[in-house]
């Protein structure tokens, strides 16, 4: 008996800090996510509708985000039918969090405003780190994945594509949808800039050396996988 709750105390203590990494990483990714956007050189392409939304309603940035997860998860429900899983509902207050999260970091880096194109480049790049590194910390952390991630997941086991080509597939989509949304409600193209495309191809690149870096600094553990791991799917 002292053995097996030993056990369970383990498993506990170990979920618990892999939770700690997930909302640590959900944290840093909406800090990365505020300052590129705050940098008025565009935001990152899956923030694209979201941020032009906003503009367009008067909501705030992440309660267009938490509308946007909630299409994501309907979107896998409509891809899996049957093979959907009901854990993946999870990812409903995962989306919640992340949309307040936003909201949080918008506020406070609210008072950064650049200086200058210069500056402005400065900070999206920054930016694009500090998301890379909370991207890699919910990699990591073989919790739960953001239901974005999760429709891309999905997606791509229908399609029997790669994660990284159907990822490029919905961040070009994305970033088209809110394209034609300004245009069409603004009279311009609000939020995509050529910090957008640099954020296109920095923030895997970040990601890729931040998690060579770790894997460097932690030899003994196990490397993660590239990829987000798949969508539990029901079987017919």
């Amino acid at each position: 008996m002292p053995f097996k709750q030993s056990a369970v105390r383990r498993r506990f203590s170990h979920l618990l800090l892999r939770s700690v990494l997930l909302l640590a990483g959900m944290f840093l990714a909406s800090l990365g996510i505020a300052l590129t956007t705050l940098a008025g050189l565009g935001t990152t392409p899956i923030s694209t509708v979201p941020y032009t939304g906003a503009a367009i309603t008067g909501l705030t940035f992440g309660t267009c985000v938490v509308i946007l997860n909630f299409a994501y998860v309907a979107g896998q429900i409509a891809l899996l039918r049957r093979r959907y899983s009901p854990m993946n509902l999870l990812q409903i207050p995962i989306g919640f969090l992340f949309g307040a999260f936003i909201d949080l970091s918008m506020f406070l880096l609210s008072s950064l405003t650049p200086n200058g194109w210069w500056t402005g480049a400065l900070m999206s790049v920054i930016g694009n780190v500090i998301l890379a590194l909370g991207t890699v910390m919910q990699i990591r952390s073989k919790t739960l994945v953001q239901p974005g991630e999760g429709f891309v997941i999905a997606a791509a086991a229908l399609a029997r594509k790669s994660f990284g080509t159907m990822k490029i597939v919905n961040d070009l989509a994305l970033t088209g949808i809110a394209a034609m949304m300004g245009l069409v409600f603004l009279g311009e193209i609000h939020a995509i800039r050529e910090g957008t495309l640099a954020s296109a191809i920095l923030i895997g690149l970040f990601a890729k050396l931040i998690d060579h870096g770790l894997n460097r600094l932690f030899p003994k553990e196990a490397a993660p996988q590239e990829e987000p791991r798949e969508v539990p799917l029901k079987r017919k």
